[in-house]
């Protein structure tokens, strides 16, 4: 994420966003990549709007396992690496 919007972001796959009302057009569109939480992110970038992540306290998880285990999780990082690298391409493919 610091190589594509210039700051660290610990958590961009969350999918929590607060968005003011220029945000609302560039999210309503629809997302072209399997990771569409990063996709906002960089869009909202690309569109001039300021982009931040503000640290919240999470609870530890009260029961069940994580399902990003083993192969989903290697796939999520791979998505995810995929979406940084080519949002450029297809964002000039739209255009």
């Amino acid at each position: 994420m610091r190589f594509r919007l210039g700051r660290r972001f610990d958590d961009p796959t969350s999918g929590l966003i607060a968005a003011n009302a220029k945000a609302m057009p560039v999210l309503a569109q629809p997302y072209a990549s399997g990771a569409p939480e990063v996709e906002a992110l960089l869009r909202l970038r690309a569109e001039g709007l300021r982009v931040e992540e503000i640290a919240v306290d999470m609870r530890p998880r009260a029961g069940g396992e994580s399902k990003l285990q083993g192969k989903k999780a290697i796939t999520l990082v791979a998505t995810v690496i995929a979406t940084l690298v080519l949002f450029d391409v297809r964002r000039r493919r739209r255009s």
